[in-house]
C-alpha cells in the first residue's frame, strides 16, 4: 500500500492542557496509533515537564520548530518599524526579548538539539512573514524574496555551525515567503539551505489559503494535482519530502479580506494581536480530508513524512478529526 513506509504523525503541542489529556507514554502511543499513526511531529512552546515526559526517542517522526508571524524587521534592525507597530521600543523590545540576534538563534538551538536527541527524522521551519495589520489587509510590506533570504539567513546560521542528522525541511504559507506560487524563487529557496538534507514540508490548506478560491474538497484536490503537475513540470516534484495533511475552505472569508470588506480593527497591539490570531484560525480551518479524492495526490509526489495536523482543542475533538481522515486515505487502525 502507499503508506505502507511513511512516517505518520499526530501533530503534538506540548502545552499543559495537552500534556494533561495524556496519562504517561504508554497512554499516548496507544492513541495515536489507535488512529493509524506511528509517531509525533511535536512543538516545544514552553515545553512544560509533564509534557516532556510523554516524549520517548522512538516516538518523535518529527518536530516543528519555532515560529514568529512578524519577524524580518526585527531581523534586518528596522527600529523605526518595529517603533511603529508596536506603539514603543520598550513593547517590542519586551516582546522580542531585545535586539540581541543571538536570542532567537538561541531559541533554535535549543529545539534541533532537542530534536536531534529525540532521534527525529525531520524538523520543519516556516517561511513566512505578516503583520498584524498585513494578516487582515492581504497587502504586505515585504516580498516573497525578501523573507526567502532572511530566512536564508538565520537557516544557514545555524546548519553552518552543526551537521544534524535529520532532514531540514521549510513550509509553505499564504503570506509572503515560501508560498509555492513560482517554482523559480521556490528551487532558489532550497538550492541556498546550507545542507543536502533538505525539502519542503507541503502544508496542503496552507496551499488553499495560498489559492485563495478554495470552497469545497473537490476544489481543493484540483489545486493540489495542479500544483503537483506543476512542479513536476519544472522538475521539482522530489523536494516535497513531508505534508501537513489537513484542507482549509475558506475562500470566501479570503476573498472578502482581499476586497477590503473585513478591515483590520484598531486596536492596541495587544488586543489587534488577539484579533488577528482569530482571523488566521478562520482562514486556517484545519479540517480533515472526508473522502479519498486527496489519495492521488499522495501517491503523486510520494512524501515520506505525512502528518495529520489538526487543532488541539481536545483530545476527543483531534480523535474524531483523525479518524474522519484516516477513513478517508484507507488507512486501517493499529
Amino acid at each position: 500500500m502507499w503508506y505502507t513506509d511513511k512516517k505518520l504523525s499526530m501533530n503534538m503541542p506540548l502545552y499543559d492542557d495537552m500534556g494533561a489529556s495524556f496519562s504517561d507514554q504508554e497512554d499516548l502511543e496507544k492513541y495515536y496509533r489507535a488512529l493509524g499513526l506511528n509517531g509525533v511531529e511535536v512543538i516545544l512552546a514552553d515545553h512544560p515537564e509533564k509534557a516532556i515526559e510523554l516524549i520517548r526517542p522512538g516516538t518523535v517522526n518529527g518536530q516543528h520548530l519555532y515560529f514568529s508571524l512578524f519577524w524580518v524587521d526585527w531581523w534586518r534592525r528596522d527600529f523605526a518599524c518595529l517603533n511603529q507597530m508596536f506603539g514603543s521600543r520598550s513593547r517590542w523590545m519586551d516582546y522580542y526579548g531585545g535586539a540581541d540576534r543571538e536570542k532567537l538563534l538561541d531559541i533554535y538551538r535549543k529545539e534541533l538539539a532537542f530534536a536531534r536527541d529525540q532521534g527525529a527524522a525531520y524538523v520543519v521551519f516556516h517561511v513566512s512573514e505578516a503583520s498584524l495589520q498585513e494578516s487582515f489587509s492581504f497587502r504586505f510590506s515585504h516580498t516573497d524574496r525578501e523573507v526567502m533570504e532572511a530566512s536564508l539567513e538565520v537557516i544557514n546560521l545555524l546548519l553552518d555551525e552543526e551537521e544534524y542528522p535529520f532532514d531540514f525541511l521549510v513550509e509553505n504559507l499564504w503570506w509572503p515567503g515560501l508560498n509555492l506560487r513560482d517554482t523559480g524563487l521556490t528551487a532558489q529557496m532550497l538550492e541556498g539551505i546550507h545542507t543536502d538534507r533538505k525539502g519542503i514540508m507541503l502544508d496542503t490548506g496552507h496551499y488553499m489559503n495560498a489559492v485563495g478560491t478554495v470552497h469545497t474538497e473537490a476544489e481543493g484536490v484540483a489545486c493540489l494535482m495542479e500544483l503537483a503537475d506543476v512542479y513536476e513540470r519544472a522538475g521539482l516534484l522530489s523536494l516535497f519530502k513531508g505534508v501537513h495533511l489537513h484542507q482549509s475552505l475558506s475562500g470566501s472569508h479570503i476573498q472578502a479580506l482581499r476586497r477590503g470588506e473585513i478591515p483590520c480593527p484598531e486596536l492596541d497591539f495587544d488586543a489587534l494581536f488577539s484579533k488577528a490570531y482569530e482571523n488566521t484560525c478562520i482562514i486556517d480551518e484545519h479540517r480533515p480530508f472526508e473522502t479519498g479524492k486527496v489519495v492521488p495526490f499522495l501517491e503523486k509526489i510520494n512524501p515520506r513524512y505525512i502528518t495529520f495536523e489538526f487543532q488541539q482543542y481536545s483530545r476527543e475533538a483531534y480523535a474524531r478529526q483523525a479518524d474522519t481522515q484516516r477513513r478517508a486515505l484507507g488507512l486501517p487502525a493499529r
